[in-house]
């Protein structure tokens, strides 16, 4: 448990610094406490911080949401604002799929090719540790490619560019 709980407040920052830097054209680091099996941690990219939200399901002053590896945008079932996300994981013909590894001196604006945001749904893969069991929960389906655990439960980041929108649809 110690050992995926420090690899997933690792890639957590990852992305948040991922997410960032595409939004703001500059890079900074936050560390995102997203360990709870139940609570949502608030962010807000305007800000650069951690919020407190009172009712984030009528609210805009949030971007995301974080919960262990489970990423909401504020859209669809999540909130009320215009936000949404795109994982490129195909890239080009030519290039393959776009990675932040391999890419990143050079993403500065979307994809040429036609790409659909994806808002917030149900998935069936919440870990109910009562029941020991995967539960419904709202997430960003897009945002859900970001990494997956193996057969002896470490967190392997796919390294996907994420492209993400900003509740006033930005």
């Amino acid at each position: 448990r110690e050992r995926e709980s420090t690899m997933l407040k690792k890639y957590t920052t990852v992305l948040l610094i991922l997410f960032n830097f595409i939004y703001l054209q500059e890079e900074y680091l936050v560390t995102i406490p997203a360990t709870s099996y139940s609570d949502w941690i608030y962010y807000s990219l305007s800000s650069h911080s951690v919020i407190s939200v009172e009712d984030p399901e009528n609210s805009l002053e949030w971007d995301l949401a974080f919960q262990r590896k489970h990423i909401k945008t504020n859209s669809g079932l999540s909130g009320p604002g215009n936000g949404g996300a795109i994982v490129d994981s195909v890239g080009t013909l030519d290039s393959g799929a776009y990675t932040w590894v391999d890419n990143w001196a050079e993403l500065n604006q979307l994809p040429e090719y036609e790409l659909t945001w994806h808002i917030d749904i149900t998935l069936n893969d919440f870990y109910d540790l009562t029941t020991h069991t995967f539960v419904e929960g709202i997430k960003n389906p897009a945002l859900n490619a970001w990494g997956w655990f193996d057969d002896t439960y470490v967190l392997n980041p796919t390294n996907y560019v994420m492209f993400v929108r900003t509740a006033n649809g930005e």
